[in-house]
């Protein structure tokens, strides 16, 4: 399943993700999410799964287009996980090199 350019921003804003980390985590760079998002640009078909893919493992879960409704997104998680998901990726600062052996 592909995902449109609604379900993307849903998804970021369910998943609490700003176009910088999504473009980070993803390798998408910000431009492409920014023109997807408000106007529809289709990215490339390896940015669109990549995009998805992503917001997939921040938690999103895109629903299909069938017979009981449309397309939507959900958050795979409930509203506590996800802040406390949230918290833990955003702990310990910069990730940099390690001198611990």
């Amino acid at each position: 399943m592909t995902i449109t350019s609604e379900q993307c921003l849903a998804a970021r804003i369910l998943t609490r993700v700003d176009r910088p980390l999504l473009s980070s985590a993803s390798g998408v760079p910000i431009a492409v999410i920014a023109q997807f998002e408000k106007f529809g640009a289709l990215p490339s078909a390896e940015d669109l799964e990549r995009l998805k893919r992503e917001l997939e493992n921040l938690g999103a879960n895109f629903i299909p287009e069938d017979a009981a409704g449309g397309l939507g997104v959900r958050r795979r998680f409930g509203a506590d996980l996800s802040r406390h998901i949230s918290v833990w990726e955003s702990e310990g600062g910069l990730a940099a090199e390690d001198d611990v052996p």
